[in-house]
């Protein structure tokens, strides 16, 4: 189901291999709801000035959005980091959800699902907008 990766593995298979417990559970169930993904997709991104190429933990390219999975906590440099990664993402155009340790417990894959939902709904709220300004000028 997902795309073949450098490695010539799939997504799902790099991700056991190479992944942690928290990539791996979300491989699993991105891979059991069929939504296709690449793990360790380049993206462009401009990050203090520079445009670089960071590798997203997921690529989800039917819907254009990254899942980065912050596993530690309570590591008050690696928090700053997220923190950094989300405001580049941010600031780069990328749509990004951040999936925490603390987050895969309970109903999560729901959750997460409704999350991606959200992100794309709000994306094409913004695109609507947009289309009713041009059309609003056209008249």
């Amino acid at each position: 189901m997902a795309g073949v990766q450098r490695s010539g593995l799939s997504g799902r298979e790099e991700v056991e291999q190479h992944g942690s417990a928290g990539e791996k559970q979300l491989a699993r169930m991105l891979e059991h709801y069929q939504v296709r993904f690449f793990n360790e997709h380049p993206v462009a991104v401009l990050d203090r000035g520079k445009v670089r190429v960071w590798y997203c933990d997921f690529w989800l390219p039917d819907y254009s959005v990254a899942i980065e999975y912050a596993g530690v906590t309570g590591n008050r440099d690696y928090d700053a980091g997220i923190a950094h990664k989300k405001a580049v993402y941010d600031a780069s155009g990328v749509p990004c959800l951040f999936v925490h340790a603390h987050d895969l417990h309970g109903h999560w894959p729901k959750r997460l699902m409704k999350n991606i939902h959200h992100l794309l709904t709000e994306r094409l709220a913004t695109f609507d907008s947009l289309e009713t300004r041009i059309f609003r000028a056209r008249e």
